[in-house]
């Protein structure tokens, strides 16, 4: 170990690879089901460095007062299944890692590359299709399919951003892009589900901080050493085409929850009884209100990829696809399963780890990045009990000098230090921004941010609770 980011590296690979990373060989095996082809033409949105590209859209029927929306799922369910090797492999690793400028995929890559929506392809997918009122925008039933699914585009938000706007979606500026009726349909579409959603929830999604994305320059996607120069750019969350996807996602998500229920299909549910302080996500067997997404009940199906809970759920939509009221009987999962409680338990450890070891490993490279810029001045708004959350950067750390101000308040910090190995920060109160005389000592804080900023304020460890802000909600991470 030469470095502090070898310590928090191979630390991390000890207590949860300790045979090593690389996959045996395997063969992606072919889909022998003779599937039909889908009469659409579907895109996909993701990051740039995207390879497990899980889910696309389609739009059909503009114009003519029903418009049918297809959300398409990739398939490697239906090339393998349970107690198949590659499903060893899957539940061995339970869900890709994400780190700055590296991954450790759930599956090999030649079988990533298998089953990916991929653009120019007919690819498998589980396909689910709602008929929507193109005026009201009520989804009036949905339909679940088996197919091959012709993958026409794969957008990159990162390159489209600036293009594909709020502005250019509603008619208020050109829509030079392709499948511009398409995105400002289903645009129209997320911005209505989300109010139906916050309806329920009582109070609307806060999308005020911001997304921030690492590049390690030099790296290539190689395993970093550690001593790379470090980028950091800032995407506010929330954008237009990552509102479209969400939508579509949690919408997909909570309908196959229900219709699993519906076939006497246990599946794995993610719920949330409400949105009281300290009031966790938990998973479980049995459908349940999710208040923090605002549904009746959330599964996660719609990353089969990259997730091994969504590949679980896919084998069951699938036995509810085929079979349909006698699912029950054929799917690999039945009532009252003990390998689902072994599934959900393995799978809840591994993604806390794997959670909490990207926050610190982001954490690492945002120490690193200030070393690497000089910076020994930050602005910063107070959380509490001396905690302060930079305004520029991902990073929340103990200020002295600031115990005693109130939530909400508005400073300047000089950082005197920082320790690559505990991850620590040392800074004291420069000065304070704000009018005191109209600063409210009561500010809205959310208690989640909270807990989240005070696992990240000090010496880590590998072995915190998950962290979910909701995950569920959003896109898969973005990828190095």
């Amino acid at each position: 170990i030469d470095s502090p980011y070898q310590f928090h590296w191979r630390r991390f690979l000890f207590e949860n690879f300790p045979r090593g990373t690389g996959f045996a060989p395997l063969e992606a095996p072919q889909i022998k089901e003779e599937l039909p082809l889908a009469a659409v033409q579907a895109f996909s949105i993701d990051d740039s460095a995207t390879t497990e590209i899980d889910d696309a859209l389609s739009v059909q029927g503009l114009g003519s007062g029903t418009v049918t929306l297809g959300i398409h799922i990739a398939a490697p369910g239906l090339a393998f299944g349970i107690d198949s090797a590659l499903d060893k492999v899957a539940r061995e690793r339970l869900s890709t890692v994400y780190m700055p400028g590296h991954k450790l995929t759930m599956l090999p890559d030649e079988v990533v590359q298998a089953y990916t929506l991929i653009a120019g392809r007919e690819c498998p997918a589980v396909s689910i299709y709602f008929t929507i009122d193109e005026a009201s925008l009520e989804v009036r039933s949905s339909e679940t399919k088996l197919e091959r699914v012709p993958i026409v585009l794969n957008l990159r938000h990162d390159k489209l951003d600036g293009v594909i706007t709020e502005a250019a979606l509603t008619g208020d500026a050109p829509a030079a892009y392709e499948f511009a009726a398409e995105l400002a349909f289903t645009f129209r579409l997320a911005r209505a589900l989300k109010a139906r959603r916050e309806v329920v929830r009582g109070k609307p999604e806060n999308f005020n901080r911001p997304d921030y994305s690492f590049r390690l320059d030099g790296n290539e996607g190689a395993e970093p050493r550690g001593d790379e120069q470090v980028a950091i750019s800032v995407r506010q969350r929330g954008a237009a085409l990552d509102l479209i996807v969400s939508e579509a996602m949690i919408l997909a998500n909570s309908t196959w929850g229900g219709w699993l229920a519906e076939c006497g299909v246990p599946g794995i549910y993610r719920s949330q009884a409400s949105l009281a302080p300290g009031m966790k996500v938990r998973m479980g067997v049995k459908p349940a209100p999710h208040a923090g997404m605002g549904v009746a009940q959330y599964t996660w199906a719609t990353s089969p990829l990259r997730r091994y809970v969504d590949l679980v759920n896919q084998w069951q939509i699938i036995a509810c696809a085929r079979h349909g009221r006698t699912a029950a009987l054929a799917a690999p999962f039945k009532p009252k399963d003990a390998a689902l409680f072994s599934v959900i338990s393995a799978f809840d450890a591994a993604y806390s780890a794997y959670n909490s070891f990207q926050s610190a490993i982001e954490r690492f490279w945002t120490l690193k990045y200030l070393e690497q810029n000089a910076i020994t001045e930050l602005d910063a708004a107070v959380m509490k009990d001396g905690l302060v959350r930079a305004d520029a950067l991902p990073l929340v750390f103990r200020a002295l000098g600031t115990e005693a101000l109130p939530r909400g308040a508005r400073v300047r910090v000089r950082v005197t230090g920082s320790d690559l190995l505990t991850l620590d920060v040392h800074a004291t109160l420069l000065a304070r921004l704000d009018d005191p005389a109209t600063a409210a000592d009561d500010a809205p804080v959310d208690e989640a941010d909270v807990e989240e900023a005070t696992e990240g304020a000090g010496p880590i460890t590998l072995a915190i609770d998950l962290k979910d802000a909701e995950a569920d909600a959003a896109p898969a991470p973005v990828a190095p």
